[in-house]
């Protein structure tokens, strides 16, 4: 009788593999089929790899079991030790933090670029750079960078394209499509969507990326089966939630503009972002993403902070609950505030993850909060 299989990935555990002989042992360090042992590669690993090199448009992808994690395998295997990097100078806080406690002491020095340089850039400023890391939509700003002009500068000087697109996620934007050579994720924030795991992914060309693999096998930090198994089921339903989260954040975002209490809002979908154009034709749609500030005093903002119900008080995002977060006080709270002051983050910003509650209830939420 004919067997039926699996739906739902099948979770493999097992830490060792066994072989029926030392040979076959031998063969399969010279070959990338099989599996030995677990911080090399899983079943379930390679499943959950494969789902995301498909959505992404890419060859290869490889989980890692952080967002940082990636980024950091990825820095050291393609740039290595002791270059010179250039990097967006708003990324995200936990990248910054990297480049200046970690990444100084590996000798590796960071050109660090702003908008206009971007904007601007000449093959030149980054000759000789290991890559450039770049990030859109922006965290916590939600600026958006339009990517062709840094791309065709770096192809000019030879220097490799790395993209962080956690807040688009490949439904909305597929930045491999724009020449960049790799893209990575927090697949932690709406990759996974549930809020019940930790993961990162890279992806790229089969060579870029079994070059990071092989440093992953041996900085030890694969993702595990468990957490691959949850991110496999957050991709059965990504773009289906993708929709929601535009659609809802759409709205919370109109209500936000129009509200005394706020002192400006930053959403690519709002025809007055700067950003809007270049959002509206290199992404499918405008993300969940909001971030606004309060008019009022850091202890104002607070105030509102504290005083919603229905959006959680967490430091992460992407999840089906709506959450809120300062990130003065957050995922920046490491800079100083005339760093953050020139990021565009004062203490009075807000960064809103919109989930997949009924806008309407969302809105009531925040006309309350508000209402000082």
């Amino acid at each position: 009788m004919e067997s039926g299989h699996p739906l739902s990935p099948v979770i493999v555990p097992s830490s060792a593999f066994a072989f029926e002989s030392q040979e076959a042992i031998d063969r399969y360090h010279d070959s990338r089929e099989g599996f030995l042992y677990a911080r090399y590669g899983n079943p379930t690993i390679v499943e959950v790899e494969g789902r995301l090199a498909a959505l992404e448009g890419a060859e290869r992808s490889a989980v890692f079991s952080s967002g940082m994690a990636a980024i950091t395998t990825t820095l050291l295997a393609v740039a290595g030790r002791g270059a010179r990097i250039a990097i967006q100078r708003d990324v995200y806080g936990g990248t910054i933090e990297l480049a200046q406690r970690v990444l100084s002491d590996l000798g590796m020095s960071v050109d660090w670029l702003g908008h206009d340089d971007l904007l601007r850039l000449e093959p030149g400023r980054i000759e000789g750079c290991g890559l450039l890391l770049l990030e859109t939509p922006v965290n916590p700003t939600l600026r958006v960078i339009d990517l062709d002009p840094p791309v065709r500068a770096a192809r000019e000087a030879g220097v490799p394209v790395v993209v962080d697109a956690t807040f688009a996620t490949p439904i909305l934007h597929r930045p491999l499509g724009q020449g960049v050579d790799l893209v990575v994720h927090s697949a932690t924030k709406y990759l996974g969507g549930h809020g019940d795991l930790i993961a990162g992914v890279v992806s790229g060309s089969d060579t870029v990326v079994e070059r990071i693999a092989d440093m992953r096998r041996v900085m030890g930090g694969i993702l595990d089966p468990f957490p691959a198994y949850l991110l496999h089921r957050g991709l059965r339903t990504l773009a289906v939630r993708m929709e929601a989260h535009c659609r809802a954040a759409a709205a919370v975002a109109r209500m936000l503009a129009d509200h005394p209490r706020v002192a400006s809002v930053s959403y690519p979908g709002l025809p007055d972002h700067p950003d809007h154009e270049v959002a509206a034709r290199q992404m499918d749609d405008f993300g969940g993403m909001i971030a606004f500030e309060v008019d009022g005093t850091p202890a104002d903002a607070v105030l509102v902070h504290d005083r919603l119900r229905l959006f959680a008080r967490a430091g992460s995002l992407g999840d089906v609950e709506s959450l809120v977060s300062m990130p003065a006080r957050m995922s920046h709270r490491n800079l100083d505030d005339e760093t953050r002051r020139s990021l565009g983050i004062p203490q009075q910003l807000l960064r809103l993850s919109v989930g997949l509650e009924d806008p309407r209830d969302l809105i009531a939420d925040l006309e309350q909060a508000l209402a000082m």
